[in-house]
């Protein structure tokens, strides 16, 4: 198998895993009932907060969805630490 110009020594650029734009509804912990929007994968833990970095504000986002008032679809994400 020859390799294509300029791809030697380059690292696959294709991810396992599918990042959708999505927007999540926070569902228990610190920020219940907030929404939080961005670049995830379904099974990623993402900080959520808007302040330093805690355990509070990370979130797993499930593979569950609901839609808000505007019809729009939204993954449900839970507290990563209990």
């Amino acid at each position: 198998m020859t390799t294509p110009p300029g791809q030697k020594h380059q690292y696959r650029t294709t991810s396992a895993h599918q990042l959708d734009d999505r927007r999540l509804l926070l569902r228990g912990g610190a920020l219940d009932g907030r929404t939080w929007s961005g670049v995830f994968e379904v099974g990623a833990r993402v900080f959520c907060g808007d302040g330093a970095w805690s355990t509070e504000g990370v979130y797993l986002v499930t593979a569950e969805e609901t839609h808000d008032d505007e019809g729009r679809p939204q993954n449900i994400a839970v507290p990563a630490f209990a």
